[in-house]
């Protein structure tokens, strides 16, 4: 009847691993969402402008890059309070300053191309070039750190909620049931070795799929 064996109270450790799915997927989409429309504006307004307000912005990107990303979504998860909305957000606020940096590196790359150039000379507003010609341009590269940041923020919702600020009891997630299972790593290592795989295939496959969207679009694999 419970292929995958129970737990400490008898639940079905298959199940509660099918339902847990639901927590860790959504944190690694939900989060990188939040990263993307704020870091994205963020980075294209900072290449694109250049001067103090690309100095001012970079500044305090750099200020949250010096911090360690796990850290900074632990002590951020802290302050808000143990839950998983909030393991989201601590999570989107620590991926930010990575697509900030990734959206000005390529905007700086692409707004000196010819035709962005010749878009100008014809007397095209700064916000129509931004948003027509540069952005469009720098998405693939977005596309594929996007990819593989949610493996990253699917990682981090289980160590957030292994330390108890990510999903709370007697919701499940991956994180929790490994936390409840090192108690029993004697008894039933099965609660452990569960959980632990279905969150090594979910990044792997992950970071596979990036790796695979990063050969297509990249015009030099074509």
């Amino acid at each position: 009847e419970h292929w995958m064996g129970t737990d400490e109270i008898g639940r079905d450790v298959m199940a509660r691993l099918i339902w847990g799915a639901r927590a860790s997927l959504l944190a690694g989409v939900v989060s990188v969402s939040i990263a993307l429309m704020i870091g994205v504006p963020v980075g294209l307004l900072s290449g694109y402008c250049g001067g103090w307000v690309d100095h001012v912005l970079q500044r305090v990107t750099d200020a949250l890059l010096a911090c360690p990303f796990l850290i900074l979504a632990i002590a951020l998860a802290a302050f808000l309070g143990p839950s998983l909305t909030n393991a989201m957000i601590a999570i989107g606020i620590s991926t930010m300053p990575i697509f900030i940096r990734l959206t000005r590196g390529q905007v700086l790359s692409v707004k000196v191309e010819d035709y962005v150039e010749a878009a100008r000379a014809v007397g095209n507003p700064h916000w129509r070039i931004a948003l027509r010609h540069v952005f469009p341009n720098v998405v693939p590269p977005l596309l594929v750190q996007a990819t593989l940041s949610i493996a990253m923020a699917i990682l981090t919702e289980a160590s957030l909620s292994f330390l108890g600020l990510g999903q709370q009891p007697p919701a499940p997630s991956w994180g929790s049931m490994l936390n409840t299972a090192k108690n029993y790593l004697a008894q039933q290592p099965y609660m452990a070795f569960w959980p632990g795989v279905a969150i090594c295939a979910v990044v792997m496959g992950f970071n596979l799929f990036g790796d695979g969207l990063r050969d297509a679009l990249d015009p030099k694999e074509t």
